[in-house]
């Protein structure tokens, strides 16, 4: 637990979190998909692989890496979930950055 703490710090600070983030989304959804795989094998193609409700799980290491935006993590992930990690992992990050985007611009015009 401690050591994660630091590896958070060191990387809050040298600013390469969303690259960090981009890692841990990438490891977390990667399990979740390979579970699914063992455990659905015959997983009709209209089934999500990465559901939506185990994601907004795993999109929790985010509050860890940006302490100071609070963004409601069902705000992050696409309703119905994803067929590929890439996807998922690209999809997050972008909405993260665009609502972490205009939460700073509200707080810079004082809204």
């Amino acid at each position: 637990m401690i050591t994660e703490a630091i590896a958070v710090a060191k990387t809050v600070k040298s600013g390469n979190s969303y690259d960090e983030a981009r890692r841990r989304l990438t490891s977390g959804l990667q399990e979740i998909a390979d579970e699914v795989r063992l455990l659905d094998p015959d997983r009709p193609e209209w089934k999500p692989l990465l559901d939506s409700r185990r994601v907004v799980g795993i999109v929790l290491v985010l509050e860890s890496l940006f302490p100071s935006i609070k963004i409601p993590p069902d705000k992050l992930v696409k309703k119905g979930g994803y067929n590929e990690v890439d996807v998922a992992v690209e999809d997050i990050l972008s909405r993260h950055k665009q609502i972490a985007a205009a939460k700073a611009k509200d707080k810079k015009e004082g809204k």
